[in-house]
């Protein structure tokens, strides 16, 4: 039902009154009075009592875009009461159409009876009643009531529809914003599929309400059979939660929790599950996770906020399929923003969820703190900027360090009256650090100034012919710094992972964080351009490297970066409308003549039928897990069969290792009343309690009708 179903007593008794009863004093019942008023019928008569008006014979009485048509419609003074009958029509200004074959209603619209009442709404939902009354302004009850929001089918009329509540009584009550059915029955193609002796449901219209949503039943290989029964509950206009109990065979009962609450410059969101679960170790242990956080705007400058993520282990969230993440991260953050300026402190705290984390030797970072200062231009148009940071790193096991960063630099972008674009920058950081190495029984305290300069060169050059654009631009530039600079006594805790890419060769330094600093001269040169066409076609194109004056061990074999000519880096990128998207990121090894990483991306096809292909090739990338090749394939499809029925697939394949990693597929099919989705997933992949698996779904919900 919607929010615009009325009890059509009601409707049909304030427009009657509207339109042709006046008070003693003149004035109409209600402010409809000064709305113009149009009335035809064949006759209207008054009773030589003046006590009773009839208007008689295809009457219709149109009032601010309320049409009422009846064959009859009498008001008697005496009784206070008015009647409708004969083929009663109410079309309001929204589109809603009520009818009825008879209705009376008492003289202060308090109190109605009607016969007969069918109604079909704007969005095409219908609703009819053997009977209904109106009782107290506020209630209406409804006998042999029957709803559905399914269209009537133009071949067969008289077919049920897909579904329908049939229900001895219904009543609806404003005040509560609730509709209540009793011996209620839901028919799906005109067979009963389900009897409660009682349901409530939410007002029609009423966008947040306590009650049930729409439940989920499957099977996972693990788990055995499931169920997802969710609960909505409504405490205020700005807090709700939503309680899922998700029933499981061989698990037991895993209960999730979902809170959200808004207010005045901020919001909250907490997500917790529990259950009581075996594990890789135990047959029952109680299991859980946990994920919130909160956001609160202090006020025009300052905003801070939480956010806590944790699991009981490692293979929980895997498990029960909640996530897929493998490192949790919780931390506390105040944040300042000042114009140009900018200041953060942080408090962090990780949980690894691999089977090589070890949570002694993982760091809480307590604290961590960040400003950044930009000066306006001098008189040179050049802008100075200061960007500090404090760290602090503590573990149970293994080194302790604090370190105080301030890096300070000037740069002056410059553009020639031929379009050469120039940007010379000078930076000086500067860092302190304290070691504390407890297993050495030492503290070390050290630090280092590091200054570096550099110029960047660019001239982009633009042509236009034939409807084209086209925009080819060189790149070169030179960065300038001394020899050193990474002590040993320096710990590198936040540049251990170093890939060579294209958003990145060309930067100041290629290191990922503080601690490591590049040291030396280099030059780096490339080539960009972009292509623009008729149609929303797009293309672009980029190819850079660098090369290194005198050599340096700075850092690993196969990061790109540990030879003076460092691998080629670049990226092809063509768009034509929703048709075509490929996407061609590469590195590539001068020296060797073979690719170091390959990432292609590509879209075909309309909306109604997409393929997609995703294909990686990393060979032999460090990382702080040790070095490894990695060669994988995603392949997917989209496609919309007929206006109800879309079909989704994907497969991920370790070319590497010769396995399917994972499997998934699902088949949607809505009718404008009714949604039903089906979705498969095979996993094939193993973490300790986590082995390969099959799982089904089955959502179905009733649903209102698709707008045209």
């Amino acid at each position: 039902m919607r929010r615009r179903l009325k009890a059509a007593v009601l409707a049909f008794a304030l427009v009657c009154l509207h339109t042709i009863v006046p008070t003693q004093d003149g004035n109409s019942a209600t402010p409809l009075a000064n709305k113009p008023i149009s009335i035809r019928a064949d006759e209207i008569t008054h009773s030589r009592s003046g006590g009773r008006v009839t208007a008689a014979g295809n009457v219709e009485i149109v009032q601010d875009g309320l049409v009422l048509r009846a064959q009859k419609i009498v008001y008697d003074k005496l009784a206070d009461r008015m009647s409708a009958s004969g083929k009663v029509v109410l079309v309001d200004p929204s589109g809603d159409e009520f009818y009825a074959d008879t209705v009376e209603i008492s003289g202060d619209l308090k109190d109605a009876v009607a016969n007969g009442i069918r109604v079909r709404l704007r969005d095409k939902s219908r609703f009819a009643s053997k009977a209904g009354r109106l009782i107290g302004a506020t209630r209406t009850e409804l006998d042999e009531a029957v709803y559905t929001t399914c269209p009537v089918c133009e071949e067969d009329p008289a077919a049920p529809p897909a579904w329908r509540i049939k229900a001895q009584e219904v009543v609806r009550d404003t005040e509560k914003e609730t509709i209540t059915y009793r011996d209620a029955v839901l028919e799906v193609w005109g067979v009963p599929v389900l009897y409660t002796p009682y349901f409530e449901q939410p007002d029609v219209g009423v966008r947040r309400k306590t009650g049930l949503l729409v439940p989920a039943f499957g099977s996972h290989g693990e788990l055995g059979l499931i169920a997802q029964m969710p609960v909505f509950l409504e405490f205020a206009p700005d807090r709700d939660a939503t309680f899922t109990p998700i029933l499981t065979e061989h698990e037991g009962v895993v209960g999730l929790v979902e809170y959200r609450q808004r207010f005045r410059g901020g919001s909250l969101r907490a997500e917790g599950s529990v259950t009581s679960g075996s594990t890789e170790t135990e047959q029952r242990a109680l299991r859980g996770h946990f994920d919130g956080g909160i956001d609160y705007d202090i006020n025009g400058n300052w905003r801070s906020g939480a956010k806590v993520s944790v699991a009981s282990d490692d293979t929980y969230l895997g498990r029960y399929r909640f996530s897929d993440d493998r490192m949790l991260t919780s931390n506390v953050f105040l944040e300042g923003f000042f114009g140009r300026n900018y200041a953060a402190g942080n408090l962090y705290r990780f949980q690894g969820l691999r089977p090589t984390d070890d949570s002694k030797t993982i760091p809480l970072v307590m604290p961590e703190v960040d400003f950044s200062l930009l000066s306006a231009r001098d008189r040179l148009g050049g802008r100075l900027g200061v960007e500090g940071n404090v760290r602090s790193l503590v573990r149970s096991v293994g080194t302790d360090s604090v370190r105080m960063s301030l890096d300070t630099g000037w740069q002056l972008p410059y553009t020639s009256p031929r379009g050469q674009r120039l940007n010379l920058f000078a930076r000086l950081q500067t860092d302190g650090y304290w070691i504390d190495r407890p297993a050495e029984r030492s503290a070390d305290i050290t630090g280092r100034a590091f200054p570096q300069a550099g110029l960047d060169w660019r001239f982009p050059l633009v042509r236009h012919r034939d409807g084209f654009s086209q925009i080819v631009e060189p790149i070169m530039g030179f960065v300038v710094a001394p020899r050193g600079g990474n002590s040993d006594r320096i710990p590198n805790e936040d540049s251990l992972d170093l890939e060579l890419d294209d958003t990145n060769v060309f930067d100041r330094s290629r290191a990922t964080g503080l601690d490591l600093v590049e040291n030396g001269k280099r030059m780096y040169y490339g080539l960009q351009g972009r292509l623009l066409g008729h149609g929303r076609m797009e293309a672009n194109a980029f190819l850079g490297q660098s090369y290194r004056f005198g050599g340096s061990d700075l850092f690993p074999s196969g990061s790109g970066l540990d030879e003076d000519l460092s691998d080629i880096v670049g990226r092809v990128d063509v768009e034509y409308r929703e048709y075509l998207r490929l996407l061609y990121r590469f590195r590539y090894d001068y020296e060797k003549l073979r690719s170091r990483r390959d990432e292609i991306g590509a879209s075909f096809g309309p909306d109604a039928f997409k393929i997609s292909a995703n294909y990686l090739f990393i060979d032999n990338q460090p990382s702080p897990m040790g070095s490894e090749d990695r060669r994988e394939i995603n392949l997917g499809l989209d496609a919309k069969i007929t206006d109800s029925v879309a079909l989704r697939g994907e497969t991920q394949r370790d070319i590497q290792d010769g396995r399917y990693l994972w499997h998934r597929g699902e088949i949607a099919y809505r009718e404008d009343c009714y949604d039903v989705s089906f979705s498969f997933e095979r996993t094939l992949t193993r973490d300790r309690d986590i082995r390969p698996t099959n799982t089904f779904l089955l959502r179905v919900s009733l649903t209102a009708p698709r707008a045209n």
